[in-house]
């Protein structure tokens, strides 16, 4: 009897890549529609009383010493968004020269941080303090809104970045159980495939020393290593699909051969020669979350 050769994902044609690039960009616009601005309003206003809270203590930033964040080490998020530009939290850790977190914050890192942050102080949103002297009523509010809106867009894309991906990766955790696989939760670190049982898969995990969103032990054998990606510009999908997934799938073929498939579960924006580039290069194969048939198809039918 012939060896029955293993099912293979589907391979997308041109004009099928750009029919659900479409809908993924049409899924896109329609939930920032959806949202408008009340989520921006909403975080902006629970972000604004830490800023006024630092304006408070430190008389309008003209007295911010290192007592300011060790008297309540909260303020350092806050802190970042008055320099001009906002100092970003890995950035803030390469120019303090160490992880900066909260429960660190001793008296000679929080006097390095305050001199450092005192430093890029704004002076166009803060003009008081290069001139030396107190701000009136007017500057003090448009500062203290300005800064408060720097934040709160920042972190509505943090929030937005971790809903998505929570989204997406709970899909597909649903898709795999109802296609009878079952979560091996304890899995960590994938050194040998048969660290994942046969049907079944597991959360993050260090696969040949990258992490895999989602990787999934095939009834025959073969491992498909699902990441999960949402892009919100063309620009960013080189990064999210060319670079980061396109770079684990050469290192996990590397390792492992075919018996490894790399998977992408794709949300959002994403530019038609990159997805051509993604499957015909990079080998990946591509899903999105507003269709997942074919994944629940594949998945099924490899055993």
């Amino acid at each position: 009897m012939p060896l029955r050769r293993p099912t293979a994902p589907i391979v997308w044609t041109q004009k099928q890549l750009d029919y659900d690039r479409e809908k993924g960009l049409q899924a896109f616009i329609s939930e920032r529609g959806r949202e408008g601005t009340r989520v921006y309003a909403e975080t902006l206003r629970a972000l604004e009383p830490a800023i006024r809270k630092i304006f408070l203590e430190t008389e309008d930033l003209r007295c911010f010493d290192e007592h300011t964040l060790l008297r309540d080490p909260t303020l350092l998020d806050a802190a970042r968004y008055l320099a001009g530009p906002p100092i970003s939290e890995d950035d803030l850790n390469t120019l303090a020269g160490a992880k900066v977190s909260r429960r660190r914050l001793g008296g000679p890192l929080a006097k390095h941080l305050t001199v450092l942050l005192t430093s890029c102080l704004d002076p166009i949103r803060l003009p008081w303090l290069p001139e030396g002297r107190s701000p009136s009523p007017h500057e003090r509010e448009a500062a203290i809104m300005w800064t408060a809106g720097l934040w709160a867009v920042e972190r509505l894309r943090t929030i937005r970045r971790t809903e998505s991906s929570k989204r997406q990766e709970a899909a597909v955790e649903s898709l795999l159980v109802s296609s009878g696989y079952t979560l091996q939760a304890n899995v960590r670190k994938i050194v040998s495939l048969d660290d994942l049982q046969r049907g079944t898969f597991g959360r993050e995990t260090l696969l040949a020393g990258s992490k895999c969103d989602r990787p999934v032990r095939l009834f025959d054998g073969r491992l498909l290593a699902l990441e999960c990606k949402v892009s919100n510009s063309s620009l960013n999908s080189v990064k999210r699909l060319i670079r980061e997934t396109g770079g684990k799938a050469r290192q996990w073929n590397e390792e492992f051969g075919r018996k490894v498939i790399t998977g992408a579960v794709l949300a959002g924006v994403f530019n038609l020669s990159n997805l051509k580039s993604a499957q015909e290069e990079h080998k990946i194969c591509i899903f999105w979350e507003h269709n997942l048939v074919p994944l629940k198809t594949f998945v099924s039918r490899a055993r």
